[in-house]
């Protein structure tokens, strides 16, 4: 799904959707800050984190990306417009800042806009880091992470990314939108070039 272009912002938003095993729905809200949880056949949703108005205190978001829910309840957020990754412990009235937060950057420990996100069972996240044209891992309890796929600048080679916008792990391949090259890329395991595959 292609991001919203906040026109003089120059920021890249992703409308993030997570289902989780019970059929829960957790959207990004993006324009009013929060995620929102609808149960099955429930007719409004709920605000579970955010909803305080745009900010970068522990108990607010600014436009956030992507959302994942791992299998404890943990909500995972790609808080985009601070630049950082927000973990909400169940039932949480503030969340925890994970991954980046160090402003706005390119080095090992920042985002530039991160979109989609992916939590594995180790607790490693695998952030799309839009701004950055770049994949970066971080394990968990770390305060760097590591360029997994791109971060050679934006471009169309096999080893380079455009705004990529989503990210999704399975059996150790990562798979990307690709969004400014209108493509989703395969990096198979310890591999530095990505296969075009839609």
């Amino acid at each position: 799904m292609k991001p919203i272009i906040k026109t003089g912002l120059n920021k890249f938003y992703n409308k993030g959707m997570h289902q989780d095993a019970f059929d829960n729905i957790y959207i990004a809200d993006i324009l009013n800050h929060r995620i929102e949880k609808w149960t099955p056949d429930s007719t409004e949703g709920i605000t579970i984190v955010g909803g305080n108005g745009q900010g970068s205190s522990s108990d607010q978001l600014d436009y956030p990306g992507g959302v994942y829910v791992d299998d404890n309840g943990n909500i995972f957020i790609a808080d985009t417009g601070n630049h950082r990754i927000q973990k909400w412990l169940p039932g949480a009235t503030e969340g925890i800042t994970v991954a980046g937060g160090n402003g706005k950057g390119s080095s090992s420990d920042q985002f530039n806009h991160p979109n989609g996100l992916h939590v594995t069972s180790d607790g490693s996240i695998f952030i799309s880091d839009s701004g950055n044209h770049r994949i970066q891992k971080w394990l968990s309890g770390a305060t760097k992470g590591v360029t997994v796929a791109g971060g050679n600048e934006s471009g169309f080679g096999t080893n380079q990314l455009s705004y990529p916008n989503d990210v999704f792990i399975n059996e150790g391949n990562i798979y990307v939108s690709d969004w400014g090259n209108d493509r989703i890329q395969i990096f198979t395991l310890n591999t530095t070039h990505g296969i075009t595959i839609i």
